[in-house]
């Protein structure tokens, strides 16, 4: 059966010949003579225990022990203690020492607390392995969920286009705009790459409610009867119940759902008003108006930069959040 490795630091030469006496049947032992010598030598790997004399000329143990543990925290060291010393080994202890054992020793005591030391280092030893294990399927199972998002949100896309290039375009782009407003909204949203990864697959799916809207009144080129535009006001719901089903997306749906609100009060689906809508949805129907007046439909033709950031401007309170318009204004100045 595999020994495991002790390794014993004393500067006496009869401690360390006793202590191989006791221990040289079950471990395998590396003796040294100076706290010194074990610094040149050690690695994480090296051992699973120590026994560290706490008395030595030069690196006393207890400086011994806090270096060990700087290059390894998790490294058991049991202290050696004589006469005189005990208060020192209660130091050590504080210190993260694993425990201390007194001189003279007593065979069975050694043995017992160098044993339930080598397994406690072996469980944390596994332990860690087992949460490299995690840590790796974690990370496997991100990038799977990375690439299913992606694909279905091409999938989905590829459904709006073959629907209406328009809304397929529009939606790519009010993604990219959004993106940016997030981003420099950062400072109070503080999301993470990945979030924000989520946060620009919806913004870029928040019309794919459409799909559920006659071509004959998403390509109208004349007003909306009230019977149409009661048929349009159904696309977020639509997209709700489409997108509902994927896991990972609850915290982002207010966009789909919500990106028609008005600040004032007067959007829909629900009506909600000011800081009740969430920002998130508030930031794509900035990005939405703005990328609806630059381009070019069937009812309107595109808007140049500044006519566009005029009528936005006109909406700040109204349509808009206040706020969050004055963010996505700077942006849309430094970008197009």
């Amino acid at each position: 059966m595999k020994k495991d490795n002790i390794i014993i630091v004393d500067d006496e030469r009869g401690v360390r010949e006793s202590l191989k006496m006791i221990l040289r049947d079950r471990y395998n032992l590396s003796l040294f003579a100076k706290g010194e010598e074990v610094l040149k030598k050690f690695t994480p790997d090296i051992a699973d225990v120590a026994l560290v004399d706490i008395k030595m000329p030069g690196m006393d143990g207890v400086e011994l022990l806090k270096k060990l543990k700087e290059i390894d925290p998790d490294f058991e060291i049991i202290m050696i203690t004589g006469y005189g010393t005990l208060d020192t080994a209660t130091q050590a202890i504080r210190l993260g020492a694993s425990g201390y054992i007194n001189k003279p020793f007593d065979k069975s005591d050694l043995l017992n607390i160098i044993e339930e030391k080598v397994l406690k280092r072996k469980k944390r030893r596994d332990e860690k392995k087992k949460l490299m294990e995690l840590k790796n399927i974690q990370s496997s199972l991100n990038k799977r969920m990375k690439q299913f998002y992606s694909s279905t949100v091409d999938s989905l896309l590829a459904a709006i286009h073959a629907k209406d290039g328009y809304t397929s375009d529009h939606s790519q782009q009010v993604a990219h705009y959004s993106t940016l407003i997030v981003e420099a909204c950062n400072s109070f949203l503080k999301l993470t790459s990945d979030e924000k990864e989520i946060f620009r697959y919806v913004a870029s799916l928040h019309d794919i409610g459409k799909i559920g809207i006659p071509e004959s009144i998403i390509g109208k080129k004349g007003g909306l009867t009230s019977k149409e535009w009661r048929q349009i006001k159904k696309h977020p719901e639509i997209g709700c119940f489409i997108l509902t089903p994927i896991d990972g997306l609850k915290n982002y749906m207010c966009i789909v759902r919500h990106h028609h609100e008005r600040y004032d009060g007067t959007g829909y689906p629900t009506g909600k008003k000011g800081d009740k809508i969430p920002l998130f949805a508030s930031i794509v129907a900035i990005a939405d108006a703005y990328h609806a007046m630059r381009s070019d439909r069937p009812y309107h033709k595109s808007m140049s930069k500044e006519e566009a950031l005029r009528n936005l401007k006109k909406e700040k309170g109204g349509q808009f959040h206040p706020e969050i318009l004055e963010i996505a204004m700077k942006v849309f100045r430094e970008h197009d």
